[in-house]
């Protein structure tokens, strides 16, 4: 197994990063679902195998939502080998929650090769 990777789940409150986290991890559909309580955070450990046949660890980081002006903490853009950003298809605060943390990351990433990508959870509301 190789070295593992870290990656940061962010994006504001109510978005869906733990519903995506639960759906693609473990097939818990929690579509349609209002009783959600607030992370804090949350560790997900995973296994994944490369196109290469190794098996590699994800450490997958599932931060607190955001809400309104508050900032990302700032230890987290370094610790971090890769980026999921969330946000909600029915919230342009959430997409421009998540354009402003792709320029943060940016800005105060030391190591400047990381990956990110960008989910929506059309379930979101």
């Amino acid at each position: 197994m190789g070295k593992g990777f870290k990656v940061l789940v962010c994006g504001m409150c109510s978005v869906g990063k733990t519903a995506i986290l639960e759906q693609v991890l473990y097939g818990n559909r929690t579509i349609g679902k209002k009783d959600c309580s607030r992370t804090m955070e949350d560790v997900y450990v995973a296994v994944a195998e490369t196109d290469r046949g190794l098996k590699e660890q994800l450490r997958l980081y599932d931060t607190q939502g955001l809400q309104g002006d508050e900032d990302f903490p700032k230890h987290y853009y370094s610790m971090a080998d890769g980026f999921v950003l969330v946000y909600a298809v029915n919230s342009l605060e959430s997409f421009e929650k998540v354009n402003w943390l792709k320029k943060e990351i940016d800005k105060f990433r030391e190591k400047k090769e990381f990956f990110f990508y960008l989910l929506s959870d059309p379930s979101a509301s």
